[in-house]
């Protein structure tokens, strides 16, 4: 007879003092509801600190988790086959430890619950943006293949094509949450831009040439007030002192140089027209934006001498103005106890304007320097109010 009754042969236990397959099935469901509590959490974890890094304490989940490989350690060696250590007790004790884990992870969850729910909420997102940014690179790549061939071929849909198709490759190479929301946010931008391209091709070509058409009767227009500018500025000559149209010497030349570069841009877009009517609105658009600059330029000069005329009319109805605004911004800052960190500021914006008065006095005032001072308090008051605001609003 063995000394140890409990013992079998060769140091065996009895199969009573064995966990049942019941017990280690409760032991195995045990494991895996704890296994799909710490998954989740460390989702949301990792998450949160992508989002925000040091917005949530680890501490609680550090420690949860070092638990947990302590348990899983011990589980593996009860589940082991034929292992000799799988009591009852042993079962019993491993399902207990799993529940602790388990009610820490809970305990965790709810002291952290903000950042967590700001880490749960940011992967729910990329996981939408994923799926729009698959989608609508399908639903572009459908319509690239339905599209007319002569649509196919446009220089603006090949390199839209081009775009995205980098894109895409850009983001099942992107790793992290952030940088991944990020890529499929262009990837949608991308395939979105496909799609416009396609749907604007059939009517490229009319619309092309409405375009051009505008901008013809545009650039006579700006040529028209071209030919009134020696009168403008000899006016400003006369009127007032060379300071106050020093700056719009260059004008003329600026301007004509601006029609040449346009009109190059419309003969270029007449010729792609008939073959290539993307590119020709393309070089229309430069064309716009030549004539855009030359109008700008022209009315520069025309307002200016308007300016000047009214300012050395009543020269203190333009500083009466900004005045007002300076002492309007004193008691916004009064009432808003924000005059120890913008009294002094304020106050140099109404030295300022004295300064700029006293320039009048000389035999040829500049009137421009005058006007140009005035304009430059009103945008330091308009922008020291807005700073004042947000300081109260973040209160």
């Amino acid at each position: 007879m063995p000394s140890n009754p409990r013992r079998g042969l060769f140091g065996r236990r009895p199969h009573d003092d064995r966990a049942t397959p019941a017990q280690l099935a409760a032991l195995t469901e045990a494991f895996f509801a704890c296994e799909r509590a710490m998954g989740d959490m460390a989702g949301a974890v990792q998450a949160a600190e992508s989002v925000a890094p040091g917005s949530i304490s680890t501490t609680g989940w550090d420690a949860a988790r070092d638990r947990y490989d302590q348990v899983i350690s011990r589980y593996l060696v009860l589940t082991a086959a034929g292992s000799t250590e799988a009591t009852p007790y042993a079962v019993d004790e491993c399902i207990r430890a799993f529940e602790q884990v388990s009610g820490a992870l809970t305990q965790f969850a709810h002291a952290q619950a903000r950042g967590l729910q700001a880490g749960r909420d940011a992967i729910n997102g990329a996981a939408h943006a994923e799926q729009q940014a698959r989608a609508a690179a399908s639903r572009a790549l459908t319509a690239l293949d339905q599209a007319p061939v002569e649509h196919v071929h446009l220089t603006s849909v090949k390199e839209a094509a081009d775009a995205l198709a980098r894109e895409s490759s850009r983001f099942d190479a992107a790793v992290g949450l952030t940088d991944r929301q990020r890529a499929a946010d262009v990837v949608v931008e991308a395939a979105r831009r496909l799609v416009d391209l396609l749907d604007q091709a059939p009517g490229l070509t009319a619309d092309t040439e409405k375009t051009m058409r505008s901008l013809a009767t545009r650039r006579e227009a700006v040529e028209t007030k071209l030919d009134g500018l020696p009168a403008v500025m000899s006016a400003l000559l006369r009127e007032f002192s060379s300071e106050c149209s020093i700056d719009l010497v260059d004008v003329p030349s600026d301007v004509r140089a601006d029609l040449q570069a346009a009109d190059e841009r419309l003969d270029r877009a007449r010729v792609l027209l008939g073959h290539a009517p993307d590119e020709a609105k393309a070089a229309a658009e430069q064309a716009r934006t030549r004539l855009s600059h030359a109008d700008d330029q022209v009315d520069r000069v025309f307002d200016r001498l308007t300016d000047l005329r009214a300012v050395r009319t009543d020269p203190t109805d333009a500083a009466s103005r900004v005045r007002f605004r300076v002492r309007d911004a004193q008691n916004f800052a009064l009432d808003n106890r924000q005059v120890r960190e913008w009294g002094s500021v304020l106050d140099a914006q109404s030295d300022r304007i004295d300064r700029a008065a006293a320039t009048l006095e000389r035999i040829h005032p500049d009137y421009w320097f005058y006007l140009s001072e005035l304009r430059a308090v009103d945008a330091r008051v308009t922008d020291i109010i807005g700073r004042i605001r947000d300081s109260v609003a973040h209160r």
